[in-house]
């Protein structure tokens, strides 16, 4: 495996975002440098072209990806706690004892680990912590009614979302990506979380046909407007009456193209929630 790496600007993430957008690559990783303004911005790649395209089109460098034992390098880590609302603390430590220490220390939390990986979702990105707040927040709400819900994750890196909902109730609960290398790291991340078993699956969102009928009263799609938008409809007859549909990834620019999307479509007005150039959308099916 190869990673293109480069430095760049805060100034420049947008532009370079909408670049990788416009070429089909979506397994960037953004780090903010410490002590610094400054982004460092890496791309993993399983061939020499896609790399040497990279590099022409947008500098930087290429190097051959060296093995590291990442269970080892994230048994430990100094990163701060990440808070979603009242209920639940993500870590990146995957050693047991450590997770335990934080247990202890945090009783009335749900403490989960996401050790770093090659899969979008740690919890820190604006993207995903919308969406882990959206969910905790209809996750509450069933719990008051004392109502069994249903949960899909569409597009699920690292498996934090899908994790989050099995933690917070729900009873039925999948997700799955194109991605296989996202679909190893979600399943050992089920086995550090979780006992009971979640269904995680590879698929494509285009080739995606669940069975007549499946439906599922919470779905959520962190994922590009590009992809998301012709999927839409489809993904919106899946959701269950009165269910939620959840929806980040969407850059500020594209937002307009998912909302006359959802209006072509017949979705409900969605609650739109903005942060930095981030937009997410939670629509309620409501019958």
């Amino acid at each position: 495996m190869l990673v293109w790496s480069k430095i760049i600007s805060a100034n420049e993430q947008s532009s370079i975002e909408e670049r990788f957008l416009n070429m089909g690559q979506t397994n960037a990783v953004i780090r903010k440098l410490s002590g610094s303004k400054k982004l460092h911005i890496e791309v993993y790649l399983k061939n020499k072209k896609e790399a040497q395209i990279l590099k022409k089109e947008l500098g930087g460098k290429v190097n051959k990806l060296e093995y590291k034992n990442w269970a080892k390098i994230n048994a430990s880590s100094n990163r701060p706690l990440i808070k979603i609302r009242d209920k639940i603390l993500i870590t990146d430590n995957s050693d047991a004892k450590q997770i335990n220490k934080i247990k202890r220390q945090y009783p009335k939390k749900i403490v989960i680990s996401i050790p770093a990986a090659l899969a979008f979702g740690t919890g820190d990105h604006a993207t995903t912590s919308t969406c882990l707040r959206m969910l905790v927040d209809i996750a509450k709400e069933y719990q008051k009614g004392n109502e069994k819900w249903s949960f899909c994750d569409i597009g699920l890196g690292t498996g934090i979302l899908p994790i989050t909902a099995s933690l917070m109730g729900a009873f039925k609960v999948e997700g799955f990506d194109f991605d296989p290398e996202a679909i190893a790291i979600a399943k050992r991340n089920v086995i550090i979380n979780l006992r009971n078993k979640i269904n995680i699956y590879e698929q494509d969102l285009f080739d995606w046909s669940p069975k007549k009928g499946a439906s599922w009263n919470v779905i959520t799609a962190n994922i590009f407007a590009n992809v998301l938008n012709p999927n839409l409809k489809k993904i919106w007859n899946r959701v269950a009456d009165n269910g939620y549909l959840l929806l980040s990834g969407i850059l500020e620019e594209h937002h307009n193209s998912v909302l006359q999307t959802a209006q072509k479509n017949g979705l409900s007005v969605p609650k739109l929630y903005c942060k930095g150039k981030w937009v997410s959308f939670k629509f309620n099916k409501i019958i």
